[in-house]
């Protein structure tokens, strides 16, 4: 079966360069009227969504307004961090506040949930999905990274073996197993 990971529409939050997380922010005007003009592939009929408004938002906008939500799309957890930009970052922690964090899969932002859990949820979903219909998965910049990782053994050290554009879907073949691989990198969204 295969899933098509896609990212929520713009909010102010992405504008500013804060670090959202587990922080429910709406999409923004912006947001609402860049994903009111586009659509995801064509081919699925089912879409899962992460249960936070900027992610229901633009599955609705998409034309699933009863998408599934799965608390294991839910965006990384930041933390402390949630709600500051990178620069409001290292003057309160520190220059080397995110070396600090660690590195690849160890990563815990200051407070928050380490890339090895997020990694191990973003599997537990795609086990669960494994005997499904093909589906969409709106979800988020770190729910994104994870499928990407999972399906490539990246491991988040080095860079990415091919760049991952989060302004399109990610198609994930998923084996009986659950174990995934890249159908089809970077497919853009189309125009309505």
């Amino acid at each position: 079966m295969r899933i098509a990971f896609l990212r929520h529409g713009p909010t102010d939050w992405n504008e500013e360069g804060r670090i959202q997380g587990r922080i429910d922010t709406p999409l923004s005007a912006v947001g609402r009227t860049k994903m009111t003009a586009l659509a995801p592939p064509a081919g699925f009929g089912l879409a899962y969504t992460s249960p936070l408004t900027r992610a229901r938002e633009t599955a609705a906008l998409f034309g699933f307004p009863d998408a599934i939500p799965d608390a294991r799309l839910t965006e990384h957890d930041w933390g402390e961090w949630e709600g500051l930009t990178r620069e409001e970052i290292l003057a309160r922690d520190g220059a080397d506040a995110f070396e600090k964090a660690g590195r690849g899969i160890d990563f815990t932002p200051k407070g928050g949930e380490s890339t090895r859990d997020l990694l191990a949820r973003v599997a537990d979903f795609l086990r669960d999905r494994a005997q499904g219909e093909d589906a969409l998965a709106i979800a988020h910049r770190g729910i994104l990274r994870s499928a990407y990782t999972l399906a490539t053994s990246w491991d988040m050290l080095t860079p990415m073996p091919a760049k991952l554009d989060l302004s399109c879907a990610l198609i994930l073949e998923i084996d009986a197993q659950g174990v995934a691989t890249i159908a089809d990198l970077n497919v853009p969204l189309s125009a309505r």
